[in-house]
């Protein structure tokens, strides 16, 4: 299946990033691990400038902004819970818009190509937001979606924070 044709599939998949979206906004980050596969991979590319925009976004083994498993994630979630993620001291508001243009299942895996946008605010006057598509697998695990691996593309080359504090 490639499109949106599929009405369960899509709705599952809606699903899911409801879910995510709220378990990130309201900072439970227990429900958004669990979310997970013990051998997800979550990558937040740096993106260059160039002529082609295919070609402007890093590859696996060059520099991210993340560049994640699920160990490094629960030590990223250790740090935002504790007293040291001082850029998150007072937490910031976030808000997750994720909108899915495109959904190809291929046995027990979803594959979802998203657009996104991540607003942040900071403080009284720090407003940030991050806009981009994210490339996921999904895995189907006793009839239970899981992110087995992310790749999400911020569209710019220099990010608008001082600090990238929000999972995409």
């Amino acid at each position: 299946m490639s499109g949106l044709g599929d009405a369960q599939l899509y709705f599952e998949v809606r699903s899911f990033q409801a879910r995510e979206a709220v378990a990130l906004q309201t900072a439970d980050y227990d429900t958004w691990l669990a979310m997970m596969m013990p051998d997800v991979t979550y990558r937040v590319p740096v993106v260059s400038v160039g002529e082609d925009v295919a070609a402007s976004e890093s590859g696996t083994r060059e520099l991210a902004h993340y560049d994640d498993t699920l160990e490094t994630l629960r030590i990223r979630v250790a740090r935002m819970r504790s007293r040291m993620a001082w850029t998150e001291i007072p937490p910031s508001r976030v808000r997750y818009f994720v909108d899915p243009i495109m959904i190809r299942a291929e046995g027990e895996d979803v594959f979802v190509t998203s657009n996104f946008t991540v607003y942040q605010a900071r403080l009284q006057r720090e407003e940030n937001r991050y806009v981009g598509r994210r490339d996921d697998r999904l895995r189907r695990i006793g009839g239970q979606l899981l992110l087995a691996e992310r790749v999400a593309v911020i569209d710019r080359a220099v990010l608008p924070g001082k600090n990238l504090t929000v999972f995409i």
